[in-house]
């Protein structure tokens, strides 16, 4: 008899376990839609404006003409480097024939060292000249080519930046693209919720009046000092949404939380109440938790917390379980 009197003082208390009282915080952060090619296409050369086929909104392939400059100076240019490379031919087969010939003969002394050696150094100055009257006519054709501004990959053209007439000089913009084939959604994710986004799925952005998945591609291991944020990179799963929009991501955190009723405060310290195998109770300070507010917590799934009585009982005193 007793050895039962102890257990009729402890105080009553419930208890449950945490898993059947944790819960999985719904998160969002701020997000917009970037596209990864984002193009102001300028002048690589100087000519005047001659035709822009293409207008701001237009949606425009690989490869398309999207402005032309005047090519005539740099056709004349093209023109007359290629005939210096006609005469450069023609003087190398010259110099090929004659050093052949020299070398024929100079066995049977028809023609002399002296001879020799000239007709082998016409013959590498025959190629040298040739070479570069080569790289001449390439720079030319590049020159021209480049009086023909095309798309560098599929876009959409957000702004023309010069009208026909204006004289264009390397470096002038002329055109703004932005491709609308590699999208991210782009958030800035603090640091204590990117681990649980990481883990998360679904992942969801929301931008007027629409939801579509997406799912993580990268998120930066380091801080930016403006925000104070991890950058989070998402993927469309699905359907996309159009560069510049604005919205949010959304997702449920992975990882449970001590719902704020459980957390309870002892000599100025935040913590919870927590049954001990030797029916005694256990505080578990919680340093980082707010009053009034979840809490993540890694604890096992089994641990035993007290329920109803948690904010009777003291640390170390012993509960008899109702």
């Amino acid at each position: 008899m007793l050895a039962f009197l102890p257990a009729f003082g402890a105080e009553p208390v419930t208890v449950v376990t945490y898993a059947d009282i944790a819960v999985y915080l719904d998160r969002q952060a701020a997000a917009r839609v970037e596209s990864l090619d984002e193009a102001r296409l300028s002048a690589q050369v100087s000519a005047t404006v001659k035709r822009i086929p293409v207008r701001p909104g237009q949606m425009v392939a690989a490869g398309e003409l999207l402005l032309e400059l005047d090519p005539a100076d740099y056709q004349i240019q093209a023109n007359a480097a290629r005939a210096r490379l006609e005469a450069a031919d023609a003087a190398l087969d010259m110099a090929r024939l004659r050093v052949e010939r020299a070398r024929r003969l100079a066995p049977q002394n028809f023609v002399s060292e002296d001879q020799l050696l000239e007709a082998e150094t016409r013959y590498r100055q025959a190629q040298a000249e040739h070479e570069g009257a080569r790289q001449e006519l390439s720079a030319a054709e590049l020159a021209l080519d480049r009086t023909r501004i095309k798309a560098p990959f599929s876009a959409v053209v957000t702004d023309r930046l010069i009208g026909v007439g204006a004289l264009a000089a390397p470096g002038t913009p002329l055109l703004e693209l932005v491709s609308v084939d590699e999208l991210e959604v782009v958030a800035g994710v603090s640091p204590e919720l990117a681990d649980g986004l990481a883990r998360a799925e679904p992942v969801r952005f929301e931008s007027g009046g629409r939801s579509e998945a997406v799912q993580i591609l990268r998120l930066a291991a380091v801080i930016t000092r403006g925000g104070r944020n991890r950058q989070a990179r998402l993927g469309f799963v699905d359907a996309s949404l159009p560069a510049g929009s604005e919205g949010r991501i959304r997702w449920t955190d992975p990882r449970p939380a001590l719902p704020a009723q459980y957390i309870v405060q002892r000599d100025d310290r935040l913590g919870v109440m927590l049954l001990a195998d030797d029916k005694t109770v256990d505080f578990l300070t919680l340093p980082e938790a707010d009053s009034g507010r979840p809490h993540l917590l890694d604890l096992p799934g089994d641990t035993q917390l007290i329920d109803d009585g948690r904010r009777r009982v003291s640390p170390g005193q012993r509960v008899r379980i109702r």
